[in-house]
């Protein structure tokens, strides 16, 4: 009887193939769709109605306590950062009214709901610095007469600086002009968030900061910037430092990976896209509703990266009332070459 040949157990060649060819497909297709999913960042504009509790102006005006809608803000955020992949909060000044230890402790335990969460970062509006008494009454005051403020007492350095995202301060003893930095889809991306009315040292610093990340898509936060006709701020306050015009000129126009600045201030909403000195585009977004009911009633903007088709989507939503804010200044796309750009990065 012939004896049979033992199975052998070497690996077929052709199996083998066919399974690195199937591998490498799967990664292929997994790597494309981390490049292409879609990721969200929230701004927060003013919020200094909220925090308003010391000289009742905003009970005065819309009637009762409005620090809910702060915290309506911070909890929607929270329960959306999943489904929305929020990579980052932005908030653009005018955190508080008046400077004040009680003002301050209602942001903190609003921002806070976003600790280990969401990543976020916030610039100082002039409500939030240099706050002076003008009068006997007690809504007889001024703001921004000097760059004092107990913001780095509510929102110190060392709350932020352990964290994977945080890069820097221009000072180490504050956090008045920070430096960001996160990755989503395959792309670096950098936010500045400076001062009001940042000083030349500072747009200096911010320069060096952004040569530096020369890869790193650039957003510049700051409170005073654009207004409701969308032109640069130019004027405003007797505190040293740049507005609008002088941050662009300064400072954005020359750094051709700045795409996006953010702002705050003038109630409204604004765009206006411009092109830096290499020919970049620039966007820039006003958004600014304490003007509106009850101090902004918790309105926000968010913007949702789609890479694959280059596109940003921005919308302005109120979460207190579950709806979306319409029209052309509201809602909004914007082109932003991201996806294309990145792989023209890597063939380099």
């Amino acid at each position: 009887m012939k004896e049979l040949d033992a199975p052998s157990c070497a690996p077929n060649r052709y199996a083998v193939a066919a399974v690195f060819t199937w591998l490498a497909a799967m990664l292929l297709v997994t790597g494309l769709r981390a490049e292409t999913l879609p990721f969200t960042l929230v701004v927060l504009p003013d919020t200094q109605c909220y925090c308003d509790t010391r000289h009742s102006q905003s009970a005065k005006k819309w009637g009762g306590d409005l620090r809910r809608y702060f915290f309506d803000q911070t909890r929607w955020i929270c329960q959306n950062a999943e489904k929305l992949n929020i990579a980052f909060v932005l908030h653009e000044g005018d955190i508080t009214q008046t400077d004040h230890p009680d003002e301050w402790k209602i942001a903190v335990k609003a921002m806070s709901m976003l600790d280990g969460k969401v990543p976020y970062c916030l610039c100082l509006g002039n409500h939030d610095m240099g706050y002076r008494k003008t009068g006997n009454s007690a809504d007889s005051y001024s703001t921004a007469h000097d760059r004092k403020t107990l913001f780095n007492k509510y929102f110190p350095r060392s709350k932020f600086s352990k964290l994977n995202q945080f890069g820097g301060s221009h000072e180490k003893k504050n956090m008045d002009n920070s430096y960001w930095k996160f990755e989503e889809a395959g792309m670096k991306f950098l936010i500045l968030a400076l001062e009001f009315k940042p000083r030349d040292e500072v747009l200096k610093w911010a320069s060096s900061v952004t040569k530096a990340h020369p890869e790193h898509r650039t957003i510049v936060l700051t409170h005073s910037y654009l207004d409701t006709q969308s032109k640069l701020t130019r004027s405003g306050y007797s505190i040293e430092g740049n507005l609008g015009e002088g941050i662009w000129n300064k400072f954005v126009a020359r750094h051709s990976n700045i795409f996006m600045v953010l702002c705050g201030h003038v109630l409204g909403e604004a765009y206006l896209k411009s092109k830096g000195a290499s020919g970049n585009e620039v966007h820039q977004l006003l958004s600014d509703y304490q003007g509106l009911k009850n101090g902004g009633e918790s309105w926000l903007r968010y913007m949702t990266f789609h890479p694959g088709k280059d596109l940003v989507e921005v919308y302005t939503y109120n979460p207190a009332l579950g709806s979306f804010k319409k029209g052309p200044k509201s809602r909004f796309s914007l082109k932003y070459e991201m996806l294309k750009a990145a792989q023209k990065t890597t063939e380099q």
